[in-house]
């Protein structure tokens, strides 16, 4: 089956489409809240590594690319 997105404007809209899914006794589930929260965790964890210098940086793109 073919899958529909929906990107509300805002809360009151998302839960207007969820209530409609509901009635309709269609499936409908939440993907972006999910995907930020994994976002921001590997963010933070990233947060407490080593810093690198910016020429070690491209050094690196430079040995990627060529």
């Amino acid at each position: 089956m073919e899958n529909l997105i929906i990107k509300p404007k805002d809360k009151a809209e998302l839960n207007f489409f969820l209530e409609l899914a509901k009635r309709l006794g269609t499936k409908a589930v939440t993907i972006e809240s999910d995907a930020d929260e994994r976002l921001f965790k590997a963010m933070e964890n990233n947060k407490n590594t080593p810093k690198v210098s910016r020429q070690k940086v491209f050094d690196t793109l430079n040995q990627i690319i060529n």
